[in-house]
């Protein structure tokens, strides 16, 4: 299967699902609601079909005026009369009401639409009567489900590179997140695959006369029942035949009857319609039909359930049963009833995977920005306040956020947020002119004006303030500022304690001073430079003696000086949890020892080759798996997975020690696998 064609029938899978998937679940749920009906019945609606036995039985006749009295609108449509010694006679009328009566004192017990009560409500919710067409809705529904969702999802389902099937089939509640959710809807699909597909085929000549006309076509017989013989002409006068002696007549012509149920005629030359299921009937759709002239009770026609039967009707009769749960005593409808069930299972499992990642696929579409204000901050250093172009509120942030800025097509860069959080109206950044720019340090530098437009991405937020922290204190080595400086504008602002130290080669060299001296916290601002007539380096150690249990450490900087940070902080004692930071800088990528390996996608089954001299990004992209990123160093995070099966090689410098040694996430912009398969949730 191409890759193509994949990511074809994924979409087309996924919205089918959100589409078509909505209503076949509420066939399933409605059908589970009355599936069962035949089992559960009796012990419902115990009050209406239950009676004493009793040894005499009043005539039927008796029984259907007892009926009409209780039931005066709609005209009398049948009496079903079960053979059981302690059920009910059921009257119908033509308006669906059925009326039951006790055989033994014709007293009424209660009255029942026939889509009423449980089970008749559901019915009637199934077959879709509050719409008009509705059968042929839920028939093309079941068509698109037969095509899209139970064939589709085999296919994408179905083992690739060396998986088995058992393992496929196999739910793993350790799985993380996504990937277990992604596992729930594979494994519960596949197991239940069978009877859904037989709920969605039986379902369709239900809902397409062709289809029926198909299955008597390839049957080479007919499924409709042969019209009604008529009754010869009465004479002048005559009176039609009881109720009583339609019954005694039908018991001569099926003995072994579990039920009858006698029509009333309604024209004056209409024979009396008799429906009975036989004892050692396939099924209960299984029905022979008996037909009596109306006013002498002679057998006009005699069809019982048999091989006389034409074998399309029979084809037919069965798909219904299957449909229906009418065969195979309790296990199967039983069986029926947990797919069913399952129903909205697979719906959220398949369905919340694929809408949380394209919820996060909006929250991540970039967005225009003006350029309001530029400004030299330091030597190599500008300030950038970016504003909406319509001066509407931008998206809130939190401090340590970041932005990505989008200079041109394939050219992202990524800058911290200077400003304070409560700006809504502004976003502030610092750019250092870098002297090995690949590109967007230069570009910001001498192509984006005053005036000019960029399109830039939502704050994301991988450095931000531990929220338990009672005391922080807040490091930043030269352009690392920019970070920091929000932080400090956020604890000042909620009255936090804290303490900042600047580190940066010259007075010249540290943007933000001017900024900084005049704000509402720079008596907790200490300076640190390396050269000049005010030169102080940054006692290190002495800055972080103390490690306590309520103090965070937060800092931000080139590698060089993020390694003396948090190679100190740890020589004496500070915990990992308590150390946060974000690199300016990248991380190695290629190295000439490396190795090619494999990524399997868990969510498709799809594996993609990484080349020895290629980053798993590059791959993943060159592949056609989008997969978000910026920095591509190693530093951002925006491009970091789920691994669920395998072992990184880390090589980024953004994840903590701790979470390098959960062996749970990777950065595929410059890690790699130590070994030759990672497994992904993607």
């Amino acid at each position: 299967m191409t890759s193509v064609f994949r990511r074809q029938l994924t979409r087309l899978h996924a919205w089918s699902g959100l589409s078509v998937g909505v209503v076949v679940v509420f066939l399933g749920l409605t059908g589970a609601s009355f599936v069962l009906r035949p089992a559960l019945d009796h012990a419902v609606y115990a009050h209406l079909l239950t009676v004493p036995v009793c040894r005499d039985r009043l005539p039927l006749d008796r029984l259907a005026a007892a009926a009409r009295a209780a039931h005066s609108h709609g005209a009398l449509s049948s009496i079903e009369v079960p053979s059981g010694a302690t059920a009910s006679t059921a009257v119908r009328f033509s308006d669906d009401d059925w009326v039951y009566v006790d055989p033994c004192t014709a007293s009424v017990l209660g009255t029942q639409n026939q889509y009423g009560g449980f089970f008749g409500f559901f019915d009637g919710l199934h077959r879709f009567r509050f719409v008009r067409h509705g059968r042929q809705i839920a028939g093309v529904c079941n068509a698109v489900f037969l095509l899209l969702l139970l064939a589709g999802g085999v296919i994408l389902w179905w083992p690739r590179g060396g998986e088995r099937l058992r393992a496929a089939a196999t739910f793993n509640p350790k799985l993380p997140g996504t990937a277990r959710t992604i596992n729930l809807h594979k494994v519960l699909g596949i197991y239940s695959f069978l009877v859904l597909l037989t709920l969605s085929m039986t379902a369709l000549p239900l809902s397409f006369v062709p289809v029926r006309d198909l299955i008597g076509w390839a049957a080479g017989s007919p499924l409709v029942i042969p019209p009604p013989p008529h009754t010869a002409a009465p004479p002048p006068h005559a009176r039609r035949i009881s109720m009583q002696a339609a019954w005694a007549r039908s018991r001569q012509a099926f003995p072994h009857a579990l039920w009858l149920n006698i029509h009333y005629p309604r024209a004056p030359d209409d024979a009396i319609a008799v429906t009975a299921l036989l004892r050692g009937a396939p099924h209960a759709d299984a029905k022979s039909y008996l037909y009596l002239d109306a006013y002498t009770g002679a057998v006009l026609r005699r069809s019982p359930y048999g091989s006389s039967t034409p074998l399309g009707r029979k084809i037919y009769l069965y798909l219904l049963a299957l449909h229906s749960g009418l065969v195979g005593g309790l296990p199967y409808p039983l069986l029926l009833f947990l797919a069913a069930l399952g129903l909205p299972v697979m719906l959220y499992s398949g369905l919340s995977p694929y809408l949380r990642r394209k919820a996060r696929e909006r929250a991540g579409r970039p967005f225009p920005v003006r350029v309001a204000h530029r400004r030299d901050e330091a030597q190599g250093i500008c300030a950038f306040e970016l504003v909406h172009p319509r001066g509407r509120r931008l998206p809130e942030f939190a401090a340590g956020a970041h932005i990505d800025v989008r200079l041109r097509p394939g050219l992202i860069r990524q800058y911290s947020l200077c400003n304070s959080p409560k700006e809504r109206h502004r976003y502030v950044i610092g750019v250092l002119r870098a002297a090995d720019s690949r590109g967007g340090s230069h570009a910001m530098h001498h192509e984006l004006e005053e005036g000019a437009r960029v399109e830039i991405g939502p704050p994301r937020n991988h450095f931000p303030l531990a929220p338990s922290a009672r005391r922080s204190i807040l490091l930043a080595g030269g352009i690392g500022i920019t970070a920091i400086l929000s932080m400090a504008e956020a604890l000042a602002t909620a009255g936090a304690d804290f303490e900042v130290h600047y580190c940066a080669r010259s007075r010249e060299q540290a943007p933000f001073l001017e900024r900084i001296r005049g704000a509402p916290y720079a008596g907790r601002v200490s300076f640190h430079f390396g050269s000049g007539p005010d030169a102080r380096r940054l006692d290190m150690r002495a800055v972080l003696a103390s490690p306590h249990p309520d103090t965070h450490l937060y800092a931000c900087g080139p590698k060089r000086f993020m390694d003396g940070v948090i190679g100190t902080a740890r020589q004496i004692g500070w915990p990992e949890s308590h150390i946060h930071r974000e690199f300016f800088g990248g991380a190695g990528q290629v190295r000439e020892d490396d190795t090619a390996f494999d990524i399997r996608i868990a969510a498709t089954g799809r594996t993609i080759r990484v080349g020895r001299r290629q980053t798993a990004l590059e791959a993943l992209v060159a592949a056609g798996v989008p997969v978000q990123s910026s920095c591509r160093q190693g530093v951002c995070g925006s491009c970091m997975l789920r691994v669920i099966d395998g072992e990184p090689d880390h090589r980024d410098l953004f994840l903590s020690a701790d979470e390098r040694a959960r062996r749970d996430r990777f950065l595929p912009c410059c890690s790699r696998a130590m070994g030759g398969l990672l497994v992904i949730d993607l």
